[in-house]
């Protein structure tokens, strides 16, 4: 694709040349790398970058170019280059990867304050001994005290280079499709594109690799075909109820065991009322247990609520699938605003029960209850409410839906 400037009054387009970094004298870490550790969000939004030429380890020399947690508190590798193959990056990446996989949140910190006080001492100006916990906290939203919840058992890999040769392209395609969206993760490749108008350099990012429009779509496929091999190997057991997941509970810490029996006792509730029919994932390693609400007739679902077990758990999530979402889009057309457009491992919107607001669960739990009775094709037929204080909510109601009081109809009968 090109780039083209209008001219005139309207009048037509002129092209914006090509160029290159080399010829325009830019130079790979004084300059690009300097700029997107300044800028990470050219690259994503809310990157924060916890580390420039990371090479904390023994017996090797070799440096990341940045390393950085995306907004779900997942550890992100980035590698630079300046030409236009990109050749070996993605060797390189996953080399990396390895290197820093595992990470604790305390080593995360040690590495970032060091980030922090490398910066200061450079700009002349001094940093604050908590600095960088605060920053990542900040950038988690973490509030409790205590909590750190962070993902870096499978670290993302973010390539970004003036060009991909074709081999770096289809090895990070097989990665992605083969292994890596099966654990949640994959390298994204970004092309970052100069341009030379008049005295100006412009810059065009684009991610090749996945493809924005297939990317959602290719994780759920890839997670669903790593469920279908692990179940028939016996590794994953799926079983009608809810027996499972309601164990699971009291296996959590006792201070996510409150928020997972709320989510255990709505799922229950819409059981009872016909609106879902419930079933239990456990993983191979019984650390991830996961209630399923089908919608009645379908083997699909609009909401898991999941108990993260590993890692000395990490309370309860409630996710949010895309796939049946069309024939419930009157109740989920709000749902980004409750729960945030945030993407879990395995690319479901979600959010950890940890990071909701003890106001906002009703208004969620509620919308999700709407959300089955639409996909049931049931309405709520509302009575004529007695009158309440202005800006109070009807009795028997929550954020705008009917509770009690009302009554059931299919839609379309009179």
């Amino acid at each position: 694709m090109a780039i083209y400037k209008m001219v005139g009054n309207k009048e037509k387009l002129d092209k914006i040349s090509a160029t290159s970094f080399g010829q325009e004298g830019v130079l790979e870490r004084s300059d690009l790398q300097r700029i997107l550790r300044d800028q990470p969000e050219v690259l994503e939004k809310r990157l924060l970058i916890i580390s420039e030429e990371f090479g904390n380890w023994q017996d090797s020399n070799r440096r990341i170019d940045l390393l950085a947690l995306d907004a779900d508190g997942r550890l992100v590798v980035i590698e630079l280059k300046r030409g236009d193959t990109g050749s070996h990056m993605d060797l390189q990446a996953i080399r990396y990867a390895a290197m820093v996989a595992n990470m604790t949140f305390e080593q995360v910190v040690v590495n970032c304050q060091a980030y922090l006080e490398k910066r200061a001492k450079e700009e002349g100006k001094a940093v604050e001994e908590d600095a960088a916990e605060s920053l990542i906290r900040e950038h988690l939203e973490i509030k409790e005290e205590g909590y750190q919840d962070i993902f870096t058992d499978v670290p993302r890999i973010i390539l970004a280079s003036e060009n991909f040769g074709k081999e770096l392209t289809t090895c990070v395609m097989w990665l992605n499709d083969s292994w890596l969206r099966s654990a949640g993760q994959e390298i994204k490749c970004i092309r970052l594109q100069p341009y030379r108008n008049g005295d100006e350099i412009l810059v065009e990012t684009s991610v090749i690799v996945p493809l924005p429009e297939a990317a959602d779509y290719q994780t759920q496929i890839g997670q669903l075909k790593q469920e279908a091999r692990e179940q028939s190997s016996g590794k994953v057991q799926r079983t009608q109820g809810t027996d499972a997941f309601e164990v699971s509970i009291g296996q959590a810490q006792e201070k996510f065991q409150p928020g997972l029996q709320r989510l255990y006792d709505a799922a229950v509730n819409m059981e009872r009322e016909n609106l879902a029919e419930l079933s239990t994932f456990v993983n191979g390693k019984e650390d991830y247990v996961r209630l399923e609400l089908r919608v009645p007739g379908s083997d699909r679902s609009l909401v898991w609520f999941g108990n993260l077990l590993h890692k000395g758990g990490r309370g309860g999530e409630i996710s949010v699938l895309p796939d049946l979402q069309d024939i419930a889009i009157n109740s989920l057309s709000g749902i980004d605003r409750l729960i945030g457009p945030s993407t879990s491992k395995s690319g479901f919107r979600h959010r950890r029960l940890s990071r909701i607001k003890e106001e906002d669960l009703d208004p969620i739990l509620a919308t999700i209850h709407a959300a089955y009775r639409e996909a049931n094709r049931i309405e709520i037929e509302t009575e004529t409410p007695a009158a309440v204080p202005e800006g109070q909510p009807a009795r028997g109601t929550s954020n705008g839906h009917l509770q009690d009081g009302g009554k059931q109809r299919e839609v379309g009968q009179d």
